[in-house]
């Protein structure tokens, strides 16, 4: 497997478990905080740091590969809804029916985003980018995790699998 890949199917992993515990989770006053802070990851972690190693890096070597429009348009698209969702779902922290309803198109839309990446995106990928190509691709994602900034990154990680622990659901 191709350490770009790689690396973002852990990513996966653990915007997966941010998503069980978003599925799970009961919309009152006292898990509003930790809604918030799934939130936040999903806004900082996902979209600013996940999202910026496929639309920066991954998404320009699989144009220059050939692979512009189709499935790359589609996971553009996606992400700029993910941003509409995010922002919509900071709307309505009061309104708690609202909010499981955003939450729940949320949680459809990413783990389907998710699903095609994995068994559709990657695979074209690992048949695509050489070996010398990935390297670069995933020198470009070490400077994307270091401009987020390397300690906010494992943060992140570890608040979702705090609250993972918090929460002990199983996996999607």
């Amino acid at each position: 497997m191709l350490k770009s890949i790689k690396m973002l199917k852990e990513e996966h992993e653990v915007i997966l478990k941010a998503l069980n515990i978003l599925n799970t989770i009961e919309v009152k006053d006292d898990t509003i905080d930790d809604i918030k802070s799934i939130i936040r990851f999903i806004k900082n972690f996902v979209d600013d740091c996940h999202h910026v190693k496929e639309e920066k890096a991954l998404f320009y070597f699989l144009e220059q590969k050939g692979l512009a429009g189709g499935p790359i348009h589609v996971m553009v698209y996606e992400h700029n809804k993910l941003r509409d969702l995010i922002a919509q779902i900071e709307t309505r922290y009061k309104e708690y029916d609202e909010l499981r309803k955003s939450l729940d198109s949320l949680i459809s839309l990413l783990a389907e985003h998710i699903d095609k990446e994995n068994t559709v995106l990657f695979p074209m990928t690992e048949n695509l980018i050489t070996i010398e190509e990935d390297n670069l691709i995933y020198e470009e994602f070490e400077r994307i995790e270091e401009n987020f900034g390397l300690e906010r990154h494992k943060e992140y990680v570890n608040l979702v699998n705090s609250l993972y622990t918090k929460y002990n659901k199983t996996s999607l």
